[in-house]
């Protein structure tokens, strides 16, 4: 059986479960919005799921630079890219329309109507469709993890040269040893 092994750095399975963890809780509250056989807890329990898919989805777009556009990474392919920001879209509006299923069924449990079977559960549904997106864009827009380059250039043998670094370059120039200072003359001002 073949194994796949994925690297990931500490920054995105603490996020990973976090976000998951705030989307889980807004899907199982959704789903038990449903399942409530009363309409007196309905309406806090479908206003808390679609507080905690709001803070999943905040909190992930945070992270991960508003779809992937505002924060420059070594992203490693082009498709990646793509298939990120798309799964940010996606994931996004996933979450409005789980807001407004929320909230439009717990409006109407509010004022006293029972909402329409499969209001709530559609937007649990939609809680875990939006958090599953949010990770996948995060993790396909993120850059490799901050050990992959070291650990790249220590596997190189001595013959090799280093491939050079994407990105923007930061640190002192380096000249010459052989380069004199200009001459500094006393007499400008």
């Amino acid at each position: 059986m073949a194994e796949i092994k994925i690297k990931m750095d500490k920054t995105a399975i603490i996020l990973s479960a976090i976000v998951g963890s705030l989307g889980l809780l807004g899907a199982i509250l959704g789903f038990a919005a449903e399942g409530a056989n009363t309409t007196n807890p309905t309406p806090a329990l479908g206003i808390c799921g679609l507080v905690f898919l709001l803070m999943a989805q905040i909190t992930i777009a945070a992270v991960s630079g508003c779809c992937g556009c505002c924060k420059s990474r070594a992203i490693p392919s082009e498709t990646k890219r793509v298939v990120g920001i798309v799964c940010a879209v996606g994931s996004w509006i996933a979450t409005v329309a789980g807001c407004v299923m929320l909230e439009q069924a717990a409006a109407a449990n509010f004022i006293g109507y029972y909402a329409v079977g499969g209001i709530y559960a559609g937007g649990g549904v939609l809680a875990l469709v939006a958090t599953a997106l949010g990770i996948a864009s995060y993790i396909l827009l993120r850059g490799p993890p901050a050990d992959a380059a070291p650990a790249a250039a220590a596997n190189k043998t001595a013959g090799e040269q280093p491939a050079a670094p994407a990105g923007i370059a930061m640190g002192q120039p380096q000249f010459p040893s052989n380069m004199q200072s200009p001459p500094q003359d006393r007499g400008q001002v």
